[in-house]
């Protein structure tokens, strides 16, 4: 068996943080190789006594020394031919290079061809900060080694938690790579692992063998047995084929791929089951992206997603990100970047696995260009051509032109910036409804001016000097009302009310709709800085729209809306402490006394690697993905942390539930190990697999032994995404 770490997959080094100095090895004295450095000598020989034998061997005594290059040696007691550059060694014998340090009772070797034996060694390799014994190490060269009746660990001396145990060890520092026979792995002292042939990694080079298996359960797949095989096929590309066997559905084969070409880089995966045991059916996917750089202004992207059916992310999706998956995309688009402008060509499709079927673009063509004029003016295009497709729906094309000018006006405590933009949008449509026209077209002038205020001041929150600003805002914003109601909903729909959204020109999210506007936004926004460093230590907004005629234009013709202003929105971030930060987002209906939308949010980040989170979110009238045309309500409550139990536990976990339905969407709880040179996690995780609500329950296990491999799943991704905030290198877990 060959286990390595190639590429992105890489094993993990014992690390400072947790091994301190405890790597420190003994080598050759510093001192010596200092002076030998000095002297501009070939070879440099040194003892506190010395003596000439009639051979011809000059026999050295007390803190004798050796050193050629980057090689020295220490001993008792050290023969040395100048003829043959012999050396033989004894008495605390320490011989060391760039690369490796080697302690024992005797050592035979020879300068010029740099090879020898010592015996009863103890060894050390610096960059990968492992050891060992070996009864006997032949020096074949400066890069290959071999042990006899050897073990390798990354554990410091006085600890060996792990070691892999082998009559013959092989190490070519030049290939990356050592290779043992008959091998035992050991942990805590108990064999757990037996191979006539191993191989582990020396470098971070890719080489072709086994991967680390997983093993896993789950409640829609069985127990999981994953076995993967790396294929290092060039410099430039790879892939890996991984069995995954489950005991519910059977075997399904994995296989994904990598490369990279000059001004190309893409990865290609895929899956394929046979014969699914629970679903009766073969199962498969495809997912390949590619991005690339034609010259230095021209770049292209693709990607293409398929799965064979809509339930294959319930059956074998690894989070909710794929559960809450309900279109996979197909584009290919490509770009060219001028010094102020772009061109945009894209053709887009996508694979509906729920809700309703978006439009194609086929294709989609843009331009977009921005810059100064004279007189201190500025312009700005932005265009587009794009012909829709649908195989139910009115379809056609699409011709968008939105320029504008402004005139940006701005001192230390002011600036001002009228804008005034004319949109014209022209449709060529296919199966129209009767009565309707099916060459709509729509032309409207645009008219905003922002402004605002700076004002600042110094003052002492709680003994600390700081500085407050006050930024009033505000916004004008002017669209006649133009009859759209005969133009289809391509890609337009209802854009999110947020604090900035009440500073755009267009109250939807595309271009089929240009809401009709009369109204002005009145803002403002408080900081407070440290006045020694001037970091951010608050910052608060509020604001609100007051509309001076109802506005007519929706997305469904209806009536007009008529309220006199919107809902507050308001934003807020605090450093309350070095470690406590706290965010909040809302929106208040003034009309019905209620919150229409709220985040809030509490980060907890002490020193020592603990990780605190939690936040609540809550949203009225959300469309309910799986009642389409049906809204719902959202209020959900998510907390998530790592706590370390003393230097080397940590506990780690997540609940993130659905007030309402009074469920949980997600949550794990696990333990952790970690050490100077292994690490062992369990995490036990329950989920919703689907928009229906069915829940999985799984159980992941991982050991990794640093520098060597990791045993089972590896739990990191779905820590990453689950505790906002984690790192690995921070956190430990």
């Amino acid at each position: 068996m060959c286990l390595i770490a190639p590429g992105e997959a890489s094993v993990r080094q014992p690390s400072d943080a947790q091994c301190g100095s405890a790597f420190e090895f003994i080598g050759p004295d510093p001192a010596v190789a200092a002076r030998a450095k000095a002297s501009g000598q070939p070879i440099y020989v040194v003892a506190t006594r010395s003596e000439t034998q009639p051979s011809g061997d000059i026999v050295l005594r007390g803190q004798a020394a050796v050193v050629k290059g980057d090689r020295q040696l220490n001993a008792d007691e050290v023969t040395f031919n100048r003829d043959t550059q012999a050396v033989g060694a004894a008495g605390a014998v320490v011989f060391g290079d760039s690369r490796m340090m080697l302690e024992g009772s005797s050592l035979n070797y020879n300068i010029g061809s740099d090879q020898g034996t010592i015996e009863n060694a103890s060894y050390a390799l610096r960059e990968k900060r492992a050891r060992g014994r070996a009864t006997r190490i032949i020096r074949r060269d400066s890069s290959r080694h071999g042990l006899e009746g050897a073990f390798y660990t990354t554990c410091p001396p006085g600890k060996r938690d792990w070691a892999v145990r082998s009559s013959q060890i092989d190490l070519d520092f030049d290939a990356g790579q050592g290779v043992a026979r008959n091998v035992v792995l050991d942990f805590k002292g108990v064999p757990i692992f037996y191979s006539p042939y191993f191989s582990f990694p020396l470098s971070d080079k890719r080489k072709s063998g086994f991967l680390a298996p997983s093993a896993g359960s789950t409640d829609e797949t069985g127990f999981e047995l994953r076995a993967p095989y790396y294929l290092n096929l060039g410099p430039n590309y790879d892939a890996t084929i991984a069995p995954r066997y489950m005991s519910k559905r059977g075997l399904m084969m994995e296989a994904g791929g990598r490369y990279l070409f000059s001004g190309v880089a893409g990865e290609l995966n895929g899956t394929f089951l046979p014969s699914d045991g629970v679903a009766g059916r073969s199962r498969d996917a495809l997912f390949m992206s590619q991005s690339g750089v034609i010259t230095p202004r021209w770049t292209h992207y693709l990607t293409y997603n398929r799965v064979s059916d809509e339930a294959y992310f319930e059956d074998f999706g690894r989070g909710l990100t794929d559960v809450s998956t309900t279109h996979l995309q197909r584009l290919a688009t490509t770009s060219y970047n001028g010094d102020n402008w772009r061109v945009r060509g894209q053709v887009e499709t996508y694979q509906t696995l729920s809700g309703s079927r978006p439009y194609r673009r086929l294709p989609q063509l843009a331009f977009n260009t921005s810059g100064f004029a004279p007189g201190g003016l500025s312009y700005a295009l932005d265009s587009e051509y794009t012909t829709y497709d649908h195989p139910d729906l009115v379809d056609g094309t699409r011709l968008d032109l939105y320029p504008s000018i402004s005139l940006p006006w701005e001192r230390a405590a002011f600036r001002v910036e009228p804008r005034l933009g004319f949109r014209y949008t022209q449709y060529q449509l296919n199966h129209q409804l009767p009565g309707l026209d099916d060459a709509p077209s729509r032309a409207l002038p645009i008219l905003s001016v922002d402004s605002g205020l700076f004002f600042e001041r110094d003052v002492d929150l709680w003994g600390l000097a700081a500085q407050q600003t006050l930024e009033p805002r505000l916004f004008y914003l002017y669209a006649p009302r133009r009859n759209q109601d005969d133009i289809p909903l391509f890609d337009t729909g209802d854009s999110d009310f947020r604090f900035e959204s009440m500073f755009r020109s267009n109250r939807f999210s595309g271009p089929d709709r240009q809401g009709d506007a009369n109204q002005v936004t009145a803002a403002v926004t408080s900081r407070f800085l440290s006045a020694t460093s001037g970091v951010e230590m608050m910052r608060a907004s509020l604001g609100q729209i007051y509309y001076f005629r109802d506005r007519q234009v929706d997305l469904l013709p209806m009536a007009a809306a008529d309220d006199g202003q919107s809902a507050f929105v308001g934003e807020l971030w605090a450093r309350l402490t070095r470690a406590l930060t706290a965010r909040g987002d809302m929106e208040w209906d003034p009309d019905s006394g209620s919150t229409q939308r709220s985040v809030v949010g509490l980060y907890y980040r002490p020193a020592g690697g603990m990780l605190l989170n939690a936040s609540y979110r809550m949203r009225r009238e959300l469309p309910d993905l799986s009642a389409p045309g049906q809204v719902d309500n959202l209020e959900q409550l998510d907390v998530s942390g790592v706590i370390p139990l003393g230097r080397n536990w940590q506990v780690v976990g997540r609940s993130y539930y659905s007030l309402p339905e009074a469920k949980v969407i997600e949550s794990f709880l696990g333990l952790g190990y970690e050490s100077c040179c292994w690490g062992a996690r369990v995490v036990t995780r329950r989920y919703v697999r689907n928009l229906s609500g069915g829940t999985t329950n799984a159980i992941l296990f991982e050991l990794e032994l640093k520098g060597l491999t990791n045993v089972g799943n590896k739990v990191e991704d779905l820590i990453t995404e689950g505790v906002f905030g984690y790192r690995r290198d921070a956190a430990g877990f």
